[in-house]
């Protein structure tokens, strides 16, 4: 079950990162120069700070509800997508 997750959270990311990094050269809102860099951030703070925020549900509540959360989570960007 476990590679099974790691295969699917895979999937969702290799789908995922470069859509957005094409919306992120389509806009007109910020320089190129300074959207690649600000996404690439952004998406670097979520690999540090999801499993910190993970953990500090887990710690308070339970790694059951920690992982609810993240479950409700994504669904809700699958089903905007």
């Amino acid at each position: 079950m476990a590679l099974l997750g790691y295969a699917l959270a895979g999937a969702d990311c290799s789908n995922i990162v470069p859509v957005l990094f094409t919306s992120v050269g389509r806009q007109t809102v910020m320089p190129e120069n300074v959207a690649v860099p600000a996404i690439t951030g952004l998406g670097y703070a979520g690999i540090l700070l999801g499993p910190a925020a993970i953990g500090f549900v887990a710690h308070a509540a339970s790694l059951s509800a920690a992982f609810l959360i993240v479950g409700v989570a994504a669904s809700g960007r699958l089903l905007r997508l």
